[in-house]
């Protein structure tokens, strides 16, 4: 008899809920995540995940961030307080040996809501995102998502910056640079999963991406190639044309070669004139450009030329053209095809004043307008796009209706399928629905 009111108590203990089966130590629960992770649990091809470290952190308050520039955002100017957790730090070995491993850091809250937040990268990555801060654009007094009990993760999206070496440098490894595009996201994310099961013995209810800029970028490469793994995305300001961002960028620097160079004088002359000429063009004198479409016809740099005989508080005529570059964006077209210019850093319907633009950069100039989203996968994406005057919302996994804007044409890039029919951080957020 009493053998048999064993194996019912056994069998009572494998069912019952995890949070009573957590009842041990959380230091203990937090040891126990070192073992390694094979291979077959990560969704992309890997060399497996192996844990580093996985420490048992107590609360710490908020704190004022110490970082080398000024001034800060206010979602990078605070350390937000943090609760109880478990700090998970390791790496996902490469296929090639050639190529950097992935790292990671995954923070597993010992009051857990039952929900992940992934955090984006910047720039070209290169540093572990660790996840403990604040989403991009939230105010400094917000409670982070761990200190409201998400579980939390980033990566340095697979390749370590060194000192002395150049940035773009992993992209000469193709793994390096196949993690970076989409890749290390992934795998990253199903490490994740993984601590969480082993940690509260159950996988996440709901798994949420956040990202603004590169980190932006990274979550609409996630809503096409893996609509399944998140039920809300927040891609802010994305990197959704890699290729023209960089050549963009080359050429306001080769600009500012030699007497051309706009110094922090310079650039606080030209902020201030902008301020003044554009700032109540949409009614309200509060220091910030609402109306940027007005202002650019309103606002001529010609008029902070400097006189002759006159080097300060102006601009020198080296300088104005470094200025009129900057602001103007060269379209050429296929050959036959009359080339013209989109005035401005953003999409424009208008060209040059007193010009008409040709039939294909009127239509260019509309498809950037209506800011489509282009592919990152060579795959048509299954996303419905609708357009606000300061965001688009998408929502993946849904059929196109007519009242809303087609997805953009799809845009191959050799070099990791970064391409899209858009500018870089375009006026534009994306807010990926969730599932319910």
């Amino acid at each position: 008899m009493w053998r048999r009111c064993l194996l019912v108590l056994a069998g009572i203990l494998t069912v019952l809920p995890a949070e009573w089966r957590a009842a041990e130590p959380a230091g203990e629960t937090c040891t126990r995540l070192k073992e390694s992770i094979p291979t077959a649990d990560v969704g992309l091809p890997s060399g497996g995940a192996t844990i580093e470290s996985a420490e048992l952190k107590q609360p710490t308050p908020l704190t004022l961030a110490e970082l080398p520039f000024k001034p800060l955002p206010s979602f990078l100017a605070v350390v937000p307080a943090a609760p109880e957790y478990c700090k998970v730090v390791g790496a996902i070995a490469p296929v090639d040996p050639k190529a950097p491993p992935i790292r990671f850091q995954v923070n597993l809250p010992t009051q857990w809501n039952g929900s992940s937040v992934q955090f984006g990268g910047g720039g070209f990555n290169g540093t572990l995102v660790t996840g403990l801060g604040l989403p991009p654009l939230t105010p400094s007094d917000h409670p982070s998502p761990l200190a409201r009990g998400f579980a939390t993760y980033g990566t340095d999206s697979g390749h370590q910056n060194a000192a002395g070496v150049p940035l773009q440098a992993f992209a000469l490894n193709d793994e390096a640079l196949t993690n970076f595009a989409y890749a290390a996201y992934k795998k990253v994310r199903d490490v994740a999963v993984v601590l969480m099961q082993r940690r509260y013995g159950r996988a996440p209810a709901k798994l949420y991406y956040v990202g603004l800029s590169e980190g932006g970028r990274e979550g609409l490469t996630m809503a096409q190639r893996f609509p399944g793994d998140f039920d809300g995305i927040l891609s802010g300001v994305p990197v959704i044309n890699w290729v023209g961002l960089q050549a963009a960028g080359t050429r306001a620097g080769v600009a500012q070669f030699g007497d051309g160079w706009i110094g922090p004088d310079q650039v606080k002359l030209v902020n201030d004139a902008v301020i003044a000429a554009c700032d109540q063009l949409d009614g309200l004198a509060d220091g910030i450009i609402s109306n940027y479409g007005g202002c650019k016809r309103v606002f001529d740099a010609t008029k902070l030329t400097c006189a002759a005989g006159v080097e300060t508080g102006c601009l020198s005529e080296a300088q104005l053209n470094a200025v009129k570059a900057i602001h103007t964006i060269r379209v050429q077209l296929r050959a036959g095809e009359r080339a013209t210019q989109l005035s401005g850093l953003g999409p424009w319907r208008r060209g040059r004043a007193g010009q008409r633009p040709g039939r294909r950069l009127g239509e260019l100039a509309d498809r950037h307008r209506r800011a489509d989203v282009a592919a990152w996968t060579g795959e048509q994406p299954r996303l419905a796009v609708r357009q606000r005057r300061r965001a688009i919302f998408l929502r993946a996994r849904s059929g196109l209706r007519r009242d809303q804007i087609r997805a953009g044409a799809v845009r191959r890039s050799a070099a990791g399928n970064f391409g899209a029919d858009g500018f870089h951080e375009s006026r534009s957020n994306c807010l990926l629905g969730a599932r319910r």
